[in-house]
């Protein structure tokens, strides 16, 4: 089991750095909470490196601005890595293999939404996937979807073995108390039906090791603070990385009552192991 701590100030002089996941750990979706506000001020304040990890389809620029308007100073952190600003960094960029094997054709899931995923006129938008040579999965539109509504595309996707790449891994978030599905589910739905996706984000190891990177610290040294099981603590864990479990965000409704008696279940359902487990960012 995780220790369970009081206070992160408990722990703060252990480590050098901290990588701190966004949506459910800094802020609700729509205002920071006032105690991660203040620990990550005090941090900041120790002089230690902070990075901001967040599997937003959104390039990090776009994040950095919702982070200054909730009261976040950039001064802070040493960076800012988001799973959307990989996939415009790689796959717009067609620096790899993989992305330079994609078709010119792109359907692109959430665009209007998530505008920012790909650089302008690095592929040719299509409007159908009978045109498509790859989905682009940023997420859903309208915020409020039901994965049974994209069910017709993904099928028609998956029987044309169109490669999907996925913009943000996390399969639901928590806004403002309402839970929403995030790309991370239409990318989960398309494998079940036979469909092949490439993730970039949490829990796969490509962006923490661009994390570890961009901190100058080796991984025994640094801690993860995330509020999910199945991205921010498993990812940690498969990077090497000491990770604090928050229970105030996904896992808020398993947790709220009796939490030493249901975080044994949640960890062994999620595989993925938390070195402590607090109910707050609180310092």
């Amino acid at each position: 089991m995780p220790a369970t701590l009081s206070a992160f100030s408990e722990i703060a002089e252990r480590y050098d750095g901290f990588i701190f996941d966004v949506w459910g750990t800094l802020y609700d979706g729509g205002k920071a909470f006032p105690d991660a506000l203040a620990t990550v001020r005090a941090l900041a304040g120790m002089e230690k490196k902070l990075l901001v990890l967040s599997n937003s389809p959104r390039i990090p620029a776009v994040v950095a601005e919702r982070l200054t308007g909730i009261g976040f100073e950039l001064s802070w952190f040493a960076d800012i890595v988001t799973s959307g600003g990989m996939v415009a960094d790689i796959v717009g960029g067609r620096k790899d293999v993989a992305a330079q094997s994609l078709g010119e054709r792109v359907l692109w899931l959430g665009r209007a939404r998530f505008p920012d995923a790909l650089p302008e006129g690095a592929f040719t938008e299509v409007a159908e996937v009978g045109e498509a040579d790859w989905i682009l999965n940023a997420g859903p539109e309208n915020p409020d979807a039901g994965i049974e509504e994209f069910e017709p595309l993904l099928a028609a996707g998956a029987g044309r073995n169109l490669p999907m790449v996925c913009a943000n891994p996390d399969k639901s978030v928590f806004h403002r108390g309402a839970r929403q599905i995030c790309a991370g589910a239409m990318a989960e739905r398309y494998e079940i039906l036979g469909g092949r996706v490439r993730h970039f984000g949490k829990p796969f190891p490509e962006i923490f090791a661009r994390c570890l990177e961009r901190i100058s610290l080796p991984a025994e040294r640094v801690l993860v603070v995330g509020d999910n099981l199945e991205t921010d603590i498993l990812g940690a864990n498969r990077a090497g990385i000491d990770s604090l479990l928050l229970g105030g965000g996904i896992h808020a409704d398993d947790l709220a009552e009796r939490p030493a008696q249901r975080l044994p279940a949640l960890i062994a359902e999620h595989r993925a192991r938390p070195a402590y487990f607090a109910g707050s960012l609180a310092w």
